[in-house]
């Protein structure tokens, strides 16, 4: 993991009243936007390492309200609250903010994600209503607490993007719509013509293992029977599959398919297994009836990479000719209709 940009924010102060932050990240925009508002990933760098941060709320949506509190190593508690007044994902995002030990001196923090060629800029820019607010803040120790949590951030986004982070995501969203069907469910329709959803697991066991074999020589070990439990089938090649990402020493493999080609490991596994992995977790949920939001950073990444190709996917019988969908559709939508699915 490089670390060139540890410590490189910068701080400008445009006017009087305003404060802004820049700093760029080696991640997609989608990825640093779910960082910035998934309570699970802001409890891991937001803050001073030596703190705890003990309540962490984010109801992300316009009028939607958030709330930090941090424990310090000296049992001190500061909290933190704003409210959203606009949002539009993954870009732009503009909310209030409120030091709870001051707060008459509530700022309005406009953040934006600029992506090009991978790397990501954010900019926030605070306006404070005088002048003895926007001083105060910098005085408080703003700066190194920002670079130090920036850092924290850039961490978290490296292991978010590796290959076994990207997976364990993905993989993380098909489980939890497997959780979630009901005892009958199994057997409903599934959008893939003439399967129903426990042909979903079925085609993962069955296709997953032998691609991996016979590529790299993989070993996933024996699975338990989809007929008997698809959700316990499922599990164990989910373990299976994460314990490869997770060894170092899969980026070092290499992997050799006659169809697929010669690639690392880690490599194969993040171009052929995360994307299917990925439109049949949407699949499943369409069988049995449930909504779901699937990774943004993976429907980007899947998208701008069968968008090209999407005649020569269709020919070939892996997809369907794709569907027609509104210019303005969402990123999912479109990726869906791209796959030949009817969103």
């Amino acid at each position: 993991m490089t670390n060139t940009r540890f410590g490189s924010a910068t701080v400008e102060l445009p006017t009087d009243t305003q404060i802004l932050i820049t700093r760029r990240f080696d991640a997609p925009a989608s990825l640093v936007f779910t960082a910035l508002t998934t309570p699970e990933h802001v409890r891991r760098w937001w803050g001073w390492s030596s703190s705890e941060m003990i309540v962490c709320d984010i109801d992300l949506r316009v009028g939607g309200r958030w709330r930090y509190v941090v424990r310090d190593e000296h049992g001190s508690e500061f909290g933190w609250h704003g409210e959203y007044t606009e949002l539009d994902a993954p870009g732009r995002m503009v909310s209030s903010e409120v030091f709870e030990g001051f707060p008459d001196a509530a700022s309005l923090n406009t953040t934006t994600l600029t992506e090009a060629d991978g790397v990501t800029t954010l900019t926030t820019l605070a306006q404070h209503t005088c002048r003895e607010h926007r001083d105060g803040h910098l005085e408080a120790g703003m700066e190194a607490g920002m670079q130090h949590t920036f850092d924290r951030l850039q961490v978290l986004l490296a292991e978010q993007g590796s290959v076994a982070g990207r997976y364990r995501r993905v993989a993380a969203g098909f489980t939890a719509v497997a959780a979630a069907v009901p005892f009958d469910g199994w057997q409903r329709p599934a959008p893939c013509v003439g399967w129903v959803a426990r042909d979903i697991v079925r085609h993962l066991v069955e296709w997953v293992p032998p691609f991996l074999q016979a590529g790299a020589g993989c070993d996933l070990g024996p699975l338990p029977s989809v007929a008997d439990s698809p959700s316990a089938a499922w599990a164990a090649l989910d373990s299976a599959l994460q314990s490869l990402v997770d060894d170092p020493s899969t980026a070092h493999v290499e992997f050799s398919h006659p169809q697929a080609g010669v690639h690392p490991l880690d490599g194969a596994i993040a171009m052929f297994i995360l994307g299917d992995l990925l439109v049949h977790t949407w699949d499943l949920a369409t069988a049995t009836g449930q909504g779901v939001v699937l990774d943004a950073d993976e429907v980007h990444r899947m998208r701008v990479g069968i968008e090209p190709i999407t005649a020569m996917l269709s020919q070939s019988g892996h997809y369907h000719a794709p569907v027609a969908v509104p210019a303005d559709a969402d990123e999912q939508t479109r990726l869906i209709a791209l796959t030949g699915r009817q969103p």
